[in-house]
């Protein structure tokens, strides 16, 4: 699904916005610059001027009739049956200036309002200069406008960027808690509704870490107070003579006692005194040894190592990592044109060791991967009862690769079974 920032969403609606109110203002503008340039009153008032101007004027004196025509901000053309004379040469000729007015005097002439008319004395065309040649959209006011309004709009950005980062604070703190860590806790910045929801936020994951802390601790003591009971019960087991019930029995308690040895494990990763101890570690040979001992009539184990692959590690620990991988790889391998197989290949590069348990099973299903590493986790149509386990294995697994700075994920589908790849790094980090 394609990843949409809300903070892109309201920009873009900001912006959008902002174009929309600039051209409903300049359609405004524009209505209104219409409006007065086809005012009545102002033709009225033009009108009556220059005829009032043409009443009085005396066309012997033309250097007297420049000077006010200069003053007043008019343009004048005079044509009589003897001579023409115009105070400038923009102005249109007396037929021009006819046909434009349509026979009703005003016209419009290089946005200059202008009049043309004849009387006793000749023919005028005046055009009118001051307001009337001014008279243009306000270009100059749409763009301080369009200025302000993105000044404007970028302050409003910036202000809801800011209340809303409590929103940014809790993606990080969901992805905290989706990665498994609970103890994260986030700052609270605000005292309104976000922040009152980081706030709930941060009960929610105290009181969850709280409650696995609680079920660890229970686990651990539980699994304390039953490895004495289980060693006892072995014990007393190898009275009981051979038999389907002894099997039964031996059976059941070899499954309790690797269930707490994986608790007690786990507990003791997480303890100061229980960390891993790295020695060098000879990959052929640790996986050579599991392999030998898995070996089974119904699963074919191959093993694939390109050379002689030697590891900082614990070997303990890794043995046990690796076990736990191949045995769940076997136990649920299917065939496919014979005996069912399970490929492992070890290969490593100047950084790292790579290590893939291929099974040929009937895979995970791709919304159930991420989970397989959570303890107690099973998947419903590979991890039947009947098979065996409690969803702790591969969280164990993990733990011991992620102790050893490596990193362990799965691939899975229903055609080709599941892939389990391990990478540990070849130099000692600790």
């Amino acid at each position: 699904m394609k990843n949409n920032s809300l903070f892109k969403k309201i920009t873009v609606l900001i912006i959008a916005a902002a174009v929309i109110i600039t051209l409903m203002v300049n359609v405004a503008l524009h209505l209104n610059f219409r409006r007065v340039l086809h005012n009545p009153d102002s033709f009225r008032y033009f009108k009556n001027s220059v005829h009032f101007i043409i009443d009085n004027i005396n066309m012997n004196d033309t250097a007297a009739v420049q000077m006010n025509l200069t003053r007043m901000g008019l343009s004048l053309r005079y044509k009589d049956s003897t001579w023409e004379w115009a105070s400038s040469n923009d102005i249109p000729d007396i037929e021009k200036a006819l046909s434009l007015s349509e026979g009703k005097n005003i016209f419009w002439y290089n946005k200059r309002i202008g009049i043309a008319l004849t009387n006793d004395k000749g023919s005028f065309v005046v055009l009118g200069k001051g307001p009337f040649q001014n008279i243009s959209f306000p270009w100059d006011i749409f763009l301080v406008l369009f200025l302000i309004l993105i000044i404007v709009f970028w302050i409003i950005h910036l202000l809801i960027q800011k209340w809303m980062y409590p929103i940014r604070i809790l993606q990080h703190g969901v992805k905290q808690v989706s990665d498994g860590n609970f103890k994260i806790q986030l700052k609270e910045t605000t005292t309104d509704e976000l922040g009152q929801l980081v706030r709930l936020f941060n009960t929610m994951a105290q009181r969850i870490q709280n409650d696995i802390k609680s079920r660890d601790q229970l686990l651990r003591d539980i699994s304390h107070e039953l490895r004495s009971p289980l060693a006892r019960m072995l014990v007393a087991l190898e009275f009981i003579p051979e038999g389907n019930i002894r099997q039964t029995f031996k059976r059941n308690i070899t499954a309790l006692e690797t269930m707490t040895s994986s608790i007690l494990e786990d507990e003791r990763l997480d303890s100061p005194f229980g960390k891993i101890k790295k020695n060098p570690v000879d990959m052929r040979r640790l996986l050579s040894e599991i392999v030998e001992n898995k070996k089974t009539d119904n699963v074919t184990v191959l093993l694939d190592i390109e050379k002689p692959v030697t590891i900082p590690a614990d070997a303990e620990r890794i043995r046990m990592a690796m076990s736990n991988i191949i045995d769940n790889a076997i136990k649920y391998s299917r065939p496919q044109s014979g005996s069912a197989k399970v490929h492992i290949n070890c290969s490593s590069n100047d950084e790292f060791t790579t290590i893939s348990v291929h099974d040929t099973g009937i895979g995970i299903p791709s919304e159930e991967i991420p989970f397989i590493f959570e303890p107690f986790y099973r998947v419903d149509k590979a991890r039947r009862h009947s098979s065996g386990g409690y969803g702790l294995g591969l969280h164990l697994t993990k733990k011991i690769i992620e102790a050893h700075n490596g990193t362990i994920r799965a691939d899975s589908s229903p055609t080709d079974g599941t892939r389990i790849i391990v990478q540990l790094p070849l130099e000692n980090t600790l």
